[in-house]
């Protein structure tokens, strides 16, 4: 019976220090300065320049990220968020998206990986379904954080092709 009971706490203890929750993202609060390219080295490269807020949301339970760009092209701003949070039935950090410009919103998956100071995001398709999406976002340096996107038609595909490379600076 001892032994069940110490064996018992071992199993709670070494599960409960694995665990994850929203607070690992914590290193995403505050306000940032973005420099989005878009389609990096195609003909069709372009930037968006603006600024990002992220905060704790519904009593931090979530991160939402607010953030306002300029297409650098026609001087149009954009305006999206996500929404972030953590679903421990799948043991994986939840992050919907939504745009002014666009009806439909995204939905990713994201993984943290501790060891090499990043989140791989992974999307079954995008939004508007014609395509599948991958990125990860270095935090290596907690106040220049890097995402890089890449979508293919096909999922197991071996031509993935940068989308995006979104760099964003601390501002506070």
């Amino acid at each position: 019976m001892q032994k069940t009971i110490l064996f018992l706490f071992f199993i709670t203890i070494s599960s409960s220090s694995f665990s994850q929750s929203i607070k690992d993202l914590d290193f995403l609060i505050g306000k940032w300065k973005i420099v989005e390219t878009i389609y990096p080295g195609t003909e069709k490269e372009y930037q968006e320049i603006g600024t990002r807020t992220c905060g704790y949301y519904l009593n931090g339970s979530f991160i939402k990220c607010e953030s306002k760009t300029v297409d650098q092209r026609n001087q149009r701003e954009r305006f999206y968020s996500y929404i972030i949070n953590y679903d421990k039935k799948e043991n994986c950090f939840r992050a919907t998206n939504f745009a002014h410009d666009f009806p439909l919103h995204g939905q990713f998956k994201w993984f943290l990986d501790k060891e090499n100071d990043r989140i791989i995001a992974i999307t079954p398709k995008n939004v508007i379904e014609d395509r599948f999406f991958r990125a990860t976002i270095s935090y290596a340096n907690r106040d220049k954080l890097v995402w890089n996107g890449w979508a293919s038609v096909f999922e197991k595909d071996k031509e993935w092709m940068q989308v995006f490379n979104d760099v964003t600076t601390r501002l506070e």
